[in-house]
């Protein structure tokens, strides 16, 4: 008998536990809804160039070799030189500077640099640190502070109490002091290169490449020279910044060293962040067997360097004509990739190349090109590149100067912290804002709509009434973020109101009713908005107190039915041990008679 309760017991409690729920999935379906989670790299060709603007208005004579830089805040800093008489420059060339106000969109009027010369002041070079520091060198011909009727490097800064003092930087050279460089670091400090012929430490006769660093305290250091293997004259020095805050110097060469052969190459040094170490020489330009000249550096977030310059070999069939070559550094590996001919259209000459990278590595190149691409004029035209992330191909030509009469020179370009192209160069055509028959510089830029952003999913879900915690990928060319909620499923934002801007990449929001709510987020700048995010949604639940709280309800329901199978269990023991202790009973009282 006893076996047969038990029997019945254990086949009792299976049934209990067969009936109980061992998992609930009541978002099954929601669960099965597909999100896109493949952001797109940018798309630059829904970019577009907006139109030309005439910076140069207040110069009624020619502007000559000018320069640009961006801050932290995205304003454009420019040095140009120029023969205009104004802010009593006189009638000597000078070196001005102009500021565009980001956030009031306006040009500021210009500033007169190099004050205390009354001689040729040419050639700047602009440079603008962390703290929004602008940094400015330039070609000096007069006799200041003691430099001699030679041509010397003068520098000057700009903060936020106006500019300081002209200091002479080539005060070790005797001789012309030529082209040059300048770089500032985080840490506020400036970094020069230029050509010189001075025999300074090395009596060789030749012109060098001199290097020199001023400390955020405005003391410069002694000057070095970096082309001690050189035989020859080295030109073009052009300084740059890794990620790491160690100096590149690249320059070209006619020495016949590192087997380069007698025609001109580009060579590169670096000085390590302690100011002390310098690498062994290196050649760039390894698979020309041409001339190659007038380098130009940036870097990449990723820690990579760009470069770029003019090349006449005939590599890769682009001809014997001058092509603009690119090559990248990973200073992980120590090594340089192939070259990469960028103007692949060119059938004439191309040259004076700048290059910068934006924050999502995508590259940009601008140069002089006398061709005559696609009715971009007799004169010397400006055209534009970009390398494609998306197909890692070159992307098609931009010709800057399209249907000019006149020819455009000394381009440059700078990209801002939105991945906004901004270029400036020099032209000469009458016809173009009405800039008159002198030389004026002009400004263009590249822009457009902000990359779609990724939302992350939402934890905890289920969750509680209250706050909703929402984060998202930064997008470089967005500067606010519009939140969508709703309590169905949706795939565009038309028609529908965001319940807030955020201008970072998270957003607490609060919900004080139960049910489903989904998100999205789209990145907006002042031309327009991005595709929207991928949706996300959570399932909100009611704030319950007491232990069971935190709980979700698959949970409670399995919490319910292991105290219910308890509670049978404890019945069932109940009753057989009552069963067994009466039937005991009997047993006893029918022994005694």
């Amino acid at each position: 008998m006893k076996r047969i309760k038990i029997l019945f017991l254990i086949n009792f409690l299976v049934l209990i536990v067969g009936f109980l729920p061992t998992s609930m999935n009541v978002n099954s379906t929601y669960d099965s809804i597909m999100l896109n989670d493949d952001i797109r790299l940018n798309d630059l060709s829904s970019w577009w160039w907006e139109p030309l603007e005439l910076i140069s208005t207040g110069f009624d004579t020619n502007n000559y070799f000018s320069r640009i830089a961006v801050d932290n805040s995205n304003n454009m800093h420019v040095v140009t030189s120029s023969d205009e008489d104004i802010l009593s420059a006189g009638t000597d060339r000078d070196v001005f500077y102009k500021k565009f106000d980001y956030v009031t969109k306006i040009w500021s009027e210009p500033e007169l640099v190099s004050t205390v010369s009354s001689s040729f002041s040419e050639m700047p070079e602009i440079a603008v640190d962390s703290t929004g520091s602008v940094h400015v060198v330039w070609l000096e011909s007069d006799d200041i502070l003691g430099s001699g009727a030679d041509r010397d490097i003068c520098y000057r800064e700009k903060t936020s109490s106006g500019w300081g003092s002209i200091e002479l930087v080539s005060i070790e050279s005797d001789s012309t002091s030529t082209y040059l460089s300048i770089v500032a670091d985080s840490n506020g400090v400036a970094h020069v290169a230029w050509e010189d012929f001075a025999d300074y430490t090395l009596p060789d006769g030749d012109q060098d490449i001199f290097y020199k660093h001023r400390s955020a305290l405005g003391i410069w250091s002694a000057a070095e020279i970096i082309t001690d293997l050189s035989t020859t004259s080295a030109y073009n020095p052009e300084i740059q910044l890794d990620s790491q805050q160690n100096i590149i110097i690249a320059w070209n060469d006619l020495s016949n060293i590192l087997g380069s052969g007698t025609d001109q190459d580009v060579f590169y040094r670096q000085l390590d962040k302690d100011l002390i170490t310098w690498s062994p020489l290196k050649l760039i330009s390894s698979e020309s067997d041409a001339t190659s000249a007038s380098p130009s550096l940036s870097k990449g977030v990723d820690g990579m360097i760009h470069i770029v310059w003019y090349d006449y070999s005939d590599y890769e069939g682009a001809g014997s004509d001058a092509d603009i070559f690119y090559k990248s550094y990973d200073s992980s590996l120590d090594s340089w990739s192939i070259s990469d001919i960028v103007s692949t259209e060119s059938t004439g000459t191309s040259f004076r190349p700048n290059v910068d990278v934006d924050g999502t590595n995508s590259i940009y190149v601008i140069w002089e090109d006398t061709t005559d691409v696609g009715g971009g004029g007799t004169g010397n035209n400006i055209l534009f590149k970009y390398l494609d992330l998306n197909t890692n191909t070159w992307s098609s030509l931009a010709i800057l100067t399209y249907n000019n009469i006149a020819s455009s020179f000394y381009p440059d370009l700078v990209v801002d912290s939105l991945g906004h192209v901004h270029t400036i160069f020099l032209d000469s055509d009458s016809s173009l804002l009405g800039s008159s028959s002198d030389t004026d510089l002009f400004y263009k830029k590249f822009v457009g709509t902000p990359i779609q952003p990724l939302l992350d999913e939402i934890n905890p879900n289920p969750t509680s009434m209250g706050n909703i915690p929402l984060s998202w990928s930064l997008v470089q060319d967005a500067t606010n973020y519009e939140i969508y909620r709703e309590t169905s499923q949706f795939s565009s934002t038309s028609g529908l109101t965001a319940i807030d801007t955020s201008t970072t990449t998270s957003y607490t929001d609060t919900v004080t009713a139960a049910g489903y709510y989904y998100y999205a987020v789209v990145a907006t700048n002042e031309y327009g908005e991005s595709l929207v995010s991928n949706v996300e949604f959570v399932e909100v639940i009611e704030d319950t107190s007491g232990i069971f709280a935190s709980l979700k309800i698959g949970e409670l329901l399995i919490f319910a039915g292991i105290v219910l199978g308890l509670q049978l269990i404890f019945s069932l023991l109940t009753y057989v041990l009552l069963s067994n202790k009466i039937q005991s009973a009997a047993k006893t009282k029918s022994g005694k008679k």
